[in-house]
């Protein structure tokens, strides 16, 4: 594998933690974390419990990705692996070079998916700074649709790598 993808992995890993744990101590001690779709509180949790689940989610679901991406396909049995022409692209002399470039993606997904994450977290902060708290709705509107691009164009790549030989 590449190293550009898994030291920019590390990296927004790092720096996530970083702005999770420095934002957090700014929040009020009842921080609001549940919004109606106007972006009107409804659900609120401790500045602690909040922090804890933004440390979890925002670092654990890209890390369970990354992990999972990159060690189960090298000891899972090719049948369990779900690409396009597995038979093809998993056959022996092609199993290294395919595994590797799944490996890369679940990386980039990774990225992907923390920086959509830690997005959303800083929008929960933001919104914890007025009374009451207001919850930028449009904007994540447009947050989802920029990040479901962004995966879509991911997966149009994972496609392509794995499409029927010619």
């Amino acid at each position: 594998m590449r190293k550009v993808p898994l030291l920019l992995f590390v990296m927004l890993l790092a720096a996530a933690a970083a702005a999770i744990l420095y934002f957090a101590e700014r929040l009020p001690d009842l921080v609001a974390v549940h919004f109606d779709a106007a972006g009107r509180a409804n659900g609120f949790m401790t500045r602690t419990g909040c922090r804890d689940f933004m440390l979890t989610t925002t670092l654990g679901m890209p890390l369970l990705i990354v992990i999972a991406t990159t060690l189960l396909p090298r000891v899972l049995p090719a049948s369990l692996i779900n690409i396009p022409n597995r038979d093809y692209w998993l056959a022996p002399e092609r199993a290294h070079d395919s595994l590797v470039f799944l490996s890369e993606q679940g990386v980039w997904f990774g990225c992907i998916l923390m920086l959509f994450l830690a997005a959303v977290d800083g929008m929960l902060v933001k919104a914890n700074t007025v009374s009451p708290p207001e919850f930028p709705s449009a904007l994540l509107i447009a947050l989802l649709i920029l990040f479901f691009c962004v995966v879509g164009a991911w997966g149009v790549r994972m496609l392509r790598r794995f499409r029927a030989p010619t």
